[in-house]
């Protein structure tokens, strides 16, 4: 086995594509859009945005027609991203009055929102509910009192869905894992007993419009969303039988996974385990038949069935265009060092894995195994799972005795392969991309070790570029301080 994910295939046909051995997103030429936009860089695909959108929406109407599809903003809040969901048809998930604020701005009306959060403020309460918000997703009893005490402030009424706990595992890593009392979100039953009762005895402000539930994000396990359909129809009708009136729809929360790759063949050359986060055969169609239909044919088609994406409607629109700067011989391999780190890619810090490709020289077949880091002064700033490594040679070297273990320590401890697959004719001055770094990647960007966030730009269905997001000035470091 090699340590590296193999480079080939990486196309994707109408979308990521070569010409005269260069990489282009829908047609356009990233090493144009290189020199026109500056490095690093986001690119996002309109078409592929648009494609998403339409995808789910089709898959999951075509099973229950009343059903309602919630972009998780968190994922990805540009405006211009936002902005054509909304067009493409979708509502959205907010997470905070931030976000909120900005949904207003993309044009979306309150009633098309559901508001999330473990920790809402006062302030933020105060504003979702004035506008009638569609749903505020209720995470603990404390928070319904403070929704109580507001929605009297305001005499006006607040529409509720309480967020249960189902005790399902779900999630690519244990800090993506919603659905269990372990982690910190939603109310137990008997604490929902409580909830559903103080509704009731203020109908004047509270309204129970529906149930919640949410088991993680990049689940990759078919069987935990068969059984939250399972859990959430069997819950569903105990709660309607608590209330005086019928609950008006049943939100399923997200965490749809998506392939972090182009082909599962990529993954040939490195152990199974790598590949268990980043593929998946789950796609909209198969979510449609194993959890939205029997939720449909259980409750009726008068019930609305709510859903909140995030990741799987824009990880693989958007790549991350970044030059290389320097390179080091090391251990035998050479060592490329690119001006993008985690402070423009977060998840890198974590050890996530994201495809790489020279842009520069996207059809050479010579290649050599190398490693990759970025520019910040930090260890932690590679692209590879330092981390784990890490952790795995010290129990190593303290616990010789483990030695035997090592493949299953590797297994649990490193979430991907320590090299990357470049072409041999790499060097500095090359454009690499990180392929499927639409979602969270502008929302973590910071300006760490005064790296200059970087700007972002949408191809669209014309092949067409535009600026949706400016590069940070210098003075844009001063922003906060106060002298």
């Amino acid at each position: 086995m090699k340590q590296a994910v193999a480079l080939y295939p990486w196309a994707r046909s109408n979308y990521l594509t070569s010409k005269d051995g260069r990489l282009h997103i829908d047609g356009v030429d990233v090493n144009e859009l290189i020199e026109r936009y500056g490095s690093p860089l986001y690119v996002f695909s309109e078409r592929q945005l648009r494609e998403n959108a339409e995808s789910i929406l089709k898959h999951f109407r075509r099973v229950h027609r009343n059903t309602t599809v919630c972009f998780a903003s968190k994922a990805n809040a540009n405006i211009a991203v936002l902005q054509v969901f909304k067009d493409a048809g979708l509502n959205i998930e907010i997470n905070s009055g931030g976000e909120f604020h900005k949904a207003m701005v993309a044009g979306y009306p309150a009633t098309d929102m559901v508001f999330n959060g473990v920790a809402k403020l006062d302030s933020e309460l105060r504003k979702v509910i004035a506008a009638g918000i569609k749903a505020i997703n209720v995470d603990s009893l404390s928070e319904l009192q403070r929704i109580l005490e507001i929605a009297r402030e305001l005499a006006q009424r607040a529409n509720i869905t309480l967020r249960i706990i189902p005790e399902i595992k779900g999630g690519a890593a244990a800090g993506w894992e919603t659905g269990t009392s372990e982690s910190k979100f939603g109310m137990t039953r008997s604490e929902q007993l409580q909830a559903i009762a103080l509704i009731n005895q203020h109908p004047r402000y509270l309204k129970m419009t529906g149930v919640h539930a949410h088991i993680g994000t990049q689940v990759t396990d078919i069987s935990a969303y068969q059984r939250e359909a399972a859990f959430l129809i069997a819950y569903f009708k105990e709660v309607t039988e608590l209330l005086p009136y019928p609950l008006e729809h049943i939100n399923l929360g997200g965490g749809f996974p998506k392939n972090y790759s182009s082909s599962e063949d990529n993954w040939s050359t490195v152990a199974e385990h790598y590949k268990s986060n980043y593929r998946t055969e789950i796609d909209f169609g198969i979510l449609s038949r194993t959890l939205i239909a029997p939720i449909s044919r259980a409750l009726g088609e008068s019930v609305e069935i709510i859903v909140e994406p995030g990741r799987s409607m824009v990880s693989d629109t958007g790549i991350l265009l970044s030059r290389v700067e320097a390179q080091k011989e090391r251990n035998q391999h050479t060592m490329y060092y690119l001006d993008a780190g985690y402070s423009v890619l977060f998840d890198a810090f974590i050890g996530w894995y994201f495809h790489m490709i020279n842009a520069s020289r996207a059809d050479d077949t010579d290649t050599n195994l190398c490693k990759v880091v970025g520019p910040l002064c930090d260890s932690s700033d590679v692209f590879y799972d330092i981390e784990g490594e890490g952790y795995v040679k010290t129990l190593l070297r303290d616990q010789p005795e483990l030695l035997e273990h090592k493949a299953l320590l590797e297994k649990v401890l490193v979430h991907q392969p320590s090299m990357r697959e470049l072409p041999t004719a790499t060097q500095v001055g090359d454009v690499l991309a990180l392929f499927d770094v639409g979602a969270y990647g502008l929302e973590m960007m910071n300006d760490y070790c005064g790296r200059l966030s970087a700007a972002a730009v949408m191809v669209d269905i014309q092949q067409d570029s535009r600026l949706i997001r400016r590069r940070a000035q210098e003075e844009d470091l001063l922003r906060y301080d106060v002298y």
